[in-house]
């Protein structure tokens, strides 16, 4: 089963490039998209430390492999 996603890859881009590369505040770009101040400032926090791909949904609960699980299990 997959996580519901909220705000997509391409808004939470936009929201993200408007703030650092248009200079407009986080306060009112939030408030323009109707989103939480908070919300902007970690995709930024997580954009800047991981580039492009820390805005990209998160999967939860992923299924590993046989391989890999056999390769876990030695240790």
């Amino acid at each position: 089963m997959e996580r519901k996603v909220k705000y997509n890859y391409e808004f939470k881009l936009r929201c993200v490039e408007e703030v650092l590369k248009r200079h407009n505040s986080v306060k009112g770009t939030a408030k323009a998209n109707s989103i939480a101040e908070s919300n902007l400032t970690c995709w930024i926090s997580r954009y800047n430390e991981f580039g492009i791909e820390g805005l990209l949904p998160r999967q939860k609960n992923k299924i590993d492999t046989a391989d890999f699980a056999g390769r876990i299990l030695k240790f």
